[in-house]
């Protein structure tokens, strides 16, 4: 019995981490159009254009997250 709770906290917390990162995640997109908005009024092109970097590398992983997903979704059917 020992083992099952163990693992049930296991799976729990790790659930708990996944959750954690996924409304950091949220949280960081919904501020992204005000940091542009505020380093654009600032003039500061080269922190601009350093944040739009960011910004594209957060959607290409987030794309490669969604792919990975995607094909072990096509495995387990």
């Amino acid at each position: 019995m020992s083992n099952k709770v163990n693992k049930n906290n296991s799976e729990s917390t790790e659930f708990d981490k996944k959750n954690e990162a996924f409304e950091t995640l949220k949280n960081w997109v919904k501020s992204v159009p005000e940091t542009l908005k505020d380093l654009e009024k600032k003039g500061d092109q080269e922190q601009l254009i350093k944040y739009k970097k960011q910004v594209k590398l957060v959607l290409q992983k987030l794309e490669q997250i969604k792919d990975t997903l995607d094909n072990e979704k096509e495995f387990s059917s």
